[in-house]
């Protein structure tokens, strides 16, 4: 792929990944990665390995944040097989948090941060390895459950 292919192939999975997201598409959403993809994320101590762990965690995610929005926040930036994207995230927490030592009740306090998210795709453009690098201990804070 040109650098203007793989661009436009970042631009448009970019697109997609926050829309099908905000949609609660979540089979849409998760059509965008290979079946054995594999998800670091800060709040999850171990990557998420595989179609089934990621819809899990994303499931917990929108159990514990229910009116989580995304939005792009630049155009993507691709090439040679990688793409980053800057999305700007806001939620409520009105559900239970389930974290590694157990569920925390919904604190209902508002939550927004910044996140850099970054992508290895497979030759057809699917997600192979997704990277996510954002403020934990700021979001903690925002909960009431942080230092």
């Amino acid at each position: 792929m040109t650098r203007d292919e793989m661009s436009t192939v970042g631009q448009e999975l970019a697109r997609r990944y926050v829309d099908t997201f905000n949609d609660r598409d979540l089979d849409a959403w998760m059509a965008l990665f290979v079946e054995d993809a594999v998800v670091y994320d800060p709040f999850v101590p171990e990557p998420s390995r595989g179609r089934n762990a990621i819809r899990n965690v994303e499931m917990a995610v929108l159990r514990a944040f229910p009116d989580m929005r995304w939005r792009l926040l630049r155009p993507a930036v691709g090439g040679g097989g990688r793409v980053a994207v800057e999305i700007a995230v806001s939620a409520v927490n009105d559900g239970p948090l389930h974290m590694p030592a157990g569920a925390l009740p919904a604190t209902r306090r508002p939550i927004s941060f910044e996140t850099g998210t970054f992508w290895l795709l497979a030759s057809d453009g699917l997600i192979t390895e997704e990277r996510s690098y954002f403020d934990a201990t700021g979001v903690a804070t925002q909960l009431g459950i942080g230092p």
